[in-house]
């Protein structure tokens, strides 16, 4: 007797008692579980904070009370810087002060026109002379 039933892959089962396949018992469907509580909903107020403004233009070490602004006022003159090298040797630059930025200032020698860049955090006595003539020395 033939039986005319079709298996899982969709193939035609012609004998039931020569398929490979256990028979299964049908399991009774698992109960629906009820979804879990849903959390309470918080509602924040919606703050929008402008950023402070900003200052644009030159680094606060160009504005007064800086050295950098006080040497800035003196460009064109002749100015001796003495510098610390180690523990307790001291070079010194003369020139006419041409250029000053943050941390550093350019002094142009008189006697060869070579432009002498200094670092500003190694220096300890700048002298700035008034006296007359072009040099000022």
């Amino acid at each position: 007797m033939a039986n005319n039933s079709i298996n899982w892959v969709g193939n035609r089962v012609v004998d039931q008692s020569s398929s490979r396949q256990a028979a299964r018992t049908q399991m009774p469907d698992p109960p629906a579980a009820s979804p879990p509580p849903a959390a309470p909903q918080v509602q924040y107020d919606t703050v929008y904070v402008t950023p402070p403004a900003s200052q644009q233009g030159p680094p606060p070490a160009a504005e007064r009370g800086y050295i950098p602004y006080y040497l800035t006022q003196n460009i064109g003159r002749s100015v001796r810087a003495e510098f610390i090298l180690g523990n307790s040797s001291y070079v010194d630059k003369s020139g006419i002060l041409i250029e000053v930025g943050v941390n550093y200032f350019v002094l142009q020698d008189v006697n060869s026109r070579n432009n002498i860049m200094c670092d500003l955090y190694s220096v300890r006595f700048v002298t700035i002379f008034t006296g007359s003539g072009p040099s000022g020395f």
